[in-house]
């Protein structure tokens, strides 16, 4: 022992041979040389964990990973979401309805003569029978309109299909110039039902692309078809079996539409928290509707009286009509202003017209019809 060594302690060698047997043996390792910065890695078996040495021995048996698989192809927002012969019945329909509205003008245009004769209307009247279907259907067009964004288009258009069909077959009945007056009137109800619908179910069936485009087309094509087509059926039926068969022929024809029309319109409904009672009442912009409705019936009745004589225009109730219809006409957009300056629903705001598409194409279809009316009048005398 060396001679520098402390003496030995009995207590201090008991408490170093206790500490001795509890702590647990350090096995030293060899010190390795630093690897370079930037040098690849390499890896003993034994510096890894069980757990990593699964996940070596998975990667090692399994081929190499491939780069992740491509999304998917995006949904063809473009494609017909119904069967096709689903598709071409709304077509049908909604353009047989079309067809029909001035198939029965072009009819009465054709056989007028006839039936002025048949069931006693009076030469004063014999322009009555056409100017209040006209009357009718341009005074309710918007308020129907309105009340189908609410109701629902189908409902509206498949009630107002039936409707045409029982004043058609009453028209066909009629005996009296006063029932045939009354009868073309409700004919106008029933038709301004159905029209406005028409737009929100070709855009609810399909997606933009060829079946919206051919819809719409065939569905523009329906009327000046009918009306040319009712012309030419309305000298044909009035020199053989009749012009009555004629309207009894359109009847049934709309029936068969009418049945279609429930299987294959798409039920559109809005997704709101208030009743539609409620909605009738909150969502509707009557007062517009009123003043529209108001001053093209005024409009219409004036042109309808004054159709037989220009001269008639300068009497003073047409004039005073005719002033009350301009003056409604030019205080409609101020009350769309006021309604959209509230927040309020309205009939048709002014911005619309800021769009030139809509505007363009309000001006082609108001001037096509001027100009097929002219022909077709003129090609009848």
């Amino acid at each position: 022992m060396d001679s520098k060594s402390p003496p030995s302690d009995p207590a201090n060698m008991a408490l170093q041979a206790a500490a001795f047997q509890v702590s647990p043996a350090i096995e030293l390792q060899p010190i390795s040389a630093p690897r370079p910065v930037g040098a690849a890695k390499t890896f003993h078996p034994d510096d890894v964990t069980p757990a990593a040495s699964g996940l070596l021995a998975n990667e090692s048996t399994q081929p190499p990973s491939r780069d992740p698989a491509p999304p998917g192809p995006v949904p063809d927002t473009t494609k017909l979401q119904i069967s096709k012969a689903k598709g071409i019945t709304v077509i049908v329909t909604l353009a047989g309805m079309s067809f029909l509205n001035t198939m029965g003008s072009g009819i009465l245009t054709a056989a007028l003569p006839r039936i002025s004769r048949d069931v006693g209307l009076s030469e004063a009247l014999i322009l009555w029978p056409a100017a209040v279907y006209a009357l009718a259907a341009g005074c309710l067009l918007l308020i129907f309109g309105a009340i189908a964004d609410v109701v629902g288009p189908k409902q509206m258009g498949v009630t107002g299909s039936f409707l045409f069909i029982v004043f058609t077959v009453a028209v066909g009945l009629a005996q009296t110039g006063l029932q045939l007056i009354l009868f073309r009137t409700m004919l106008g109800v029933a038709i301004s039902i159905c029209l406005p619908t028409a737009v929100s179910l070709i855009t609810n069936t399909f997606p933009r692309g060829t079946w919206r485009n051919v819809a719409f087309a065939m569905n523009g094509m329906g009327q000046p078809l009918g009306y040319a087509l009712g012309l030419v059926l309305g000298g044909i039926f009035t020199d053989t079996i009749g012009w009555r068969w004629a309207y009894h022929m359109m009847a049934g024809i709309n029936l068969c539409l009418s049945l279609a029309s429930i299987w294959s319109l798409p039920s559109v409904h809005q997704a709101s928290e208030k009743r539609w009672t409620r909605r009738l009442v909150e969502d509707i912009d009557w007062v517009g509707a009123l003043i529209m409705s108001v001053a093209l019936g005024l409009l219409l009745y004036v042109l309808a009286m004054t159709s037989s004589s220009y001269r008639m225009l300068s009497d003073a109730p047409n004039i005073a009509l005719l002033s009350i219809s301009v003056f409604l006409l030019a205080s409609f957009p101020a009350w769309m202003a006021f309604q959209t300056r509230n927040g309020r629903p309205a009939l048709l705001p002014n911005r619309l017209w800021r769009n030139a598409a809509f505007t363009s194409v309000c001006l082609s279809v108001f001037f096509c019809w001027a100009a097929l009316n002219g022909i077709q009048y003129f090609t009848t005398l």
